[in-house]
């Protein structure tokens, strides 16, 4: 009986042996080398936030397109309380100025860029562009 479990205790371990010395070989991992490339950081444009309670008409039917250099439209009426939207559609920039000087008026506008404003006082507000000052419009607040 010892000489049997002897013999089989040697084929066990030439079982493993074998086993281990027929699997392939474990193919090794390659290393990938991805170039990074660095990004200057650039400064983005001032953007003003300007609250607006859901009761206000939307600031989209606001909005005045700067197009083709000209404003429109050309003339806006809004409500109190609103807010105007100017949005720059031109390849070159603009900014908007108030005749009104205690009017705040916009930085300078690169293309597709906005500018928005609330209007609390009821007034008309001309306003034009100071790059290209043939572009006037006029804000009418009621």
């Amino acid at each position: 009986m010892k000489i049997f479990a002897t013999t089989l205790l040697i084929i066990v371990i030439i079982a493993v042996l074998i086993a281990g010395c027929s699997q392939a070989p474990q193919p090794q991992s390659q290393t990938t080398v991805v170039p990074t490339v660095s990004v200057e950081s650039t400064t983005l444009p001032q953007i003003t936030v300007v609250p607006t309670p859901i009761s206000q008409a939307s600031v989209s039917a606001n909005t005045i397109s700067i197009n083709n250099f000209a404003f429109k439209p050309q003339t806006i009426t809004v409500k109190a309380g609103s807010i105007v939207r100017w949005e720059n559609l031109d390849p070159v920039s603009h900014r908007i100025m108030f005749n009104d000087k205690s009017v705040s008026g916009s930085d300078v506008l690169s293309y597709s860029q906005s500018f928005s404003k609330k209007f609390d006082q009821a007034g008309s507000f001309p306003y034009y562009c100071s790059i290209h000052p043939d572009m006037t419009g006029t804000v009418i607040v009621q």
